[in-house]
């Protein structure tokens, strides 16, 4: 059988629908030439018929189902490890590709054997109304010659996965279970000729939720992003002294603390976000008018989380009471929004002296333990607004709340 020119190489877990579709939309825009190869994560969805749905509609068709879910890193690599065609491009079941920068890729390396690798750009894209924003502005084609790793890492900020030769990335690729970033496999590119970066699309990226973005969202991600950059100047040596590599990686690094945030909000997981509004601040990234503005904003949805967050690790706990106060009447409707299994009501401190507190309910008062009339609510389990506020606080503006 005829060796295909290019192998798009997908990993796959519990998505068959979403798969579906994009291998229908793949029918309609691959050749002949274009090889398709999937590794299935062992998922326990209908996703195996899918992928036999789809087996003749392709010239060049390759499948593996894993025995068990290796993670998604090295089942991604399956994938890889399994193309055929002379050039692959690694690919996500949710997204869209853009044929054309693909084909501008391998046309590239076709007139330029020496070039092993070439990056370009993608779309976010929102998958209910169809609209795509560019992931960053068009620059012109760039091209870096083999061994010039300083240069192409001190140009970019962030490089997804390139149309590659499939010789150069089975042979050498550094991708394993740990992979977070790809600047190390940039590295190993660089090591074996030239890269060039192109300002042509390659695909569509989803907003699938839940979004990929939202391991952002979680501490090892930065520590992890910071390892990448670590890897691909260790296997250089050590091209910068100490002092100045610390001050590279915090420029470097840090800017993802947004990221964090902005995903926190997005998952709508705001404690999170001010977590890492407060790394930011700390860092110099976030200006103190965007965490005065956003602590204004969120805090009353991060005080609702706290809540939440105290009455799920009190099990008996199936209902909060919150003090009529016309300070807590926002508070008990946001809390009401994000914890629909819990129960929640006021309470007139006329009611808490003839009724009391019942085992099942939390207290919330405006005051630690008293009323906003100052007389004693010395019950437990209690928690107090103005203690919850200073628990969410970013900054010491006044607050009106």
């Amino acid at each position: 059988m005829t060796r295909p020119r290019l192998s798009i190489c997908m990993g796959t877990y519990n998505r068959a629908c979403l798969l579906r579709e994009t291998l229908a939309h793949l029918s309609d825009v691959c050749s002949d030439d274009v090889e398709i190869v999937i590794s299935d994560n062992a998922s326990p969805d209908n996703t195996q018929e899918v992928i036999g749905s789809f087996a003749k509609c392709f010239r060049h068709f390759r499948t593996v189902r894993q025995a068990t879910n290796q993670g998604p890193a090295l089942n991604f690599a399956a994938a890889m490890s399994l193309a055929r065609g002379k050039y692959l491009y690694p690919f996500s079941d949710d997204d869209q590709i853009h044929m054309t920068g693909l084909q501008k890729a391998i046309s590239i390396m076709e007139e330029r054997p020496k070039i092993v690798a070439v990056y370009g750009r993608y779309e976010e894209w929102q998958r209910s109304t169809g609209q795509t924003v560019p992931n960053k502005p068009a620059r012109p084609r760039m091209d870096f010659a083999q061994g010039s790793h300083l240069d192409i890492i001190n140009k970019f900020s962030f490089l997804w996965f390139p149309v590659c030769r499939t010789d150069i990335f089975q042979r050498f690729s550094t991708f394993n279970k740990s992979s977070v970033g790809t600047w190390e496999v940039v590295g190993s590119f660089l090591r074996c000729g030239d890269i060039s970066v192109i300002p042509d699309f390659f695909y569509k990226h989803a907003d699938t939720e839940p979004r990929a973005e939202y391991k952002l969202t979680e501490g090892s991600e930065h520590d992890a992003i910071r390892a990448d950059f670590e890897s691909f100047f260790g296997r250089m040596g050590q091209p910068y002294p100490p002092e100045s590599l610390a001050v590279w990686l915090h420029n470097r690094a840090t800017p993802y603390y947004m990221l964090g945030a902005r995903f926190g909000q997005a998952k709508h997981d705001l404690l999170t976000a001010r977590h890492f509004f407060l790394r930011s601040r700390a860092c110099g990234v976030a200006t103190k008018e965007q965490i005065e503005s956003w602590e204004k904003e969120a805090m009353l949805g991060m005080l609702a989380e706290r809540i939440l967050q105290r009455v799920e690790l009190i099990p008996e706990i199936d209902t909060v009471v919150f003090e009529a106060s016309p300070r807590l009447t926002a508070l008990r409707q946001r809390f009401a929004a994000i914890a629909p299994k819990y129960s929640s009501m006021e309470m007139s401190e006329e009611a808490f002296r003839q009724h009391g507190l019942r085992s099942n309910q939390l207290l919330i008062t405006v005051n630690f333990k008293s009323f906003e009339s100052g007389a004693a609510a010395d019950v437990a389990p209690t928690l107090a607004l103005t203690d919850l506020v200073e628990t969410c606080r970013l900054t010491d503006q006044p607050l009106e709340l």
